[in-house]
């Protein structure tokens, strides 16, 4: 008995979401295996690089799965997280493009992941993240379950920077329904300064939208002033003198002539 044919599934239905203003979902491919269920998650491509942005994400039930190779009947392989594992992905899903994995730690809202960045046709930022969530399976809560996320996006106007903000953002938008089934763990507790007085919290600062690029400060020459040539006032004529008497006073004969 082999995997369900690939089917097409409403984007409200899809496991995973990027963050909002991102790359928006353009379709949803959804296979069910006994073991998984399996989806990849297209988002919107532009650029030149072969292949297709996407989100492949995996939920299975068990986290115990054997990572022996092949899939007997309809069972789903659990991804390997290892170096050879992760380069033969790149190599299919960004076939030509050499990706410098990064050393750097890095960890999202569900803790950490690792990534790869290189560059794609025509010198587009590609990125290659990839993901495992299991939780701690107890006496309590055995086979608790495992997530498998892969993240592939080449654009051609994104930085590194805006790139990642893709894998820290993510959210996932559905559960399987299977008791004890939680990898990613319990909610974390509030901050204790949370409505404390004397402990102000502020907003974060706005992030640029994905893809846009900040534009580099350019000197603005001043203008040269036009210097006006003075020009010399015309002298004014003064006014005459009225001959005439004032109304209300006397008139004063002139003196009379030497």
């Amino acid at each position: 008995m082999s995997a369900s044919r690939a089917i097409t599934v409403d984007v409200g239905r899809a496991l995973a979401l990027p963050p909002p203003g991102s790359l928006p979902v353009t379709a949803v491919s959804q296979r069910t295996y006994e073991n998984a269920v399996s989806q990849i998650v297209s988002l919107a491509t532009r650029g030149r690089t072969p292949g297709e942005n996407a989100i492949h994400v995996a939920f299975f039930t068990a986290a115990d799965v054997p990572e022996a190779t092949g899939v007997e009947g309809n069972l789903l392989k659990e991804p390997g997280i290892d170096d050879f594992a992760i380069g033969k992905e790149m190599e299919e899903r960004l076939p030509g493009v050499a990706m410098a994995p990064s050393a750097v730690f890095v960890q999202n809202s569900y803790g950490p992941f690792g990534y790869a960045f290189g560059r794609g046709t025509g010198g587009e930022a590609c990125l290659y993240a990839w993901q495992r969530l299991a939780g701690k399976d107890s006496l309590f809560r055995p086979k608790s379950g495992m997530i498998s996320v892969r993240l592939r996006v080449c654009d051609p106007t994104a930085t590194e920077a805006s790139l990642l903000r893709l894998a820290y953002g993510y959210a996932f938008n559905a559960k399987l329904k299977r008791h004890g089934w939680n990898p990613i763990g319990d909610a974390p507790a509030p901050a204790p300064e949370l409505g404390q007085a004397g402990a102000p919290i502020y907003p974060p600062a706005p992030q640029s939208s994905f893809g846009e690029t900040q534009p580099r400060p350019q000197a603005v020459r001043p203008r040269p002033e036009r210097r006006r040539s003075a020009v010399p006032a015309e002298p004014q004529a003064p006014e005459p003198i009225s001959t005439k008497p004032l109304e209300g006073y006397p008139t004063v004969p002139p003196p009379p002539a030497p």
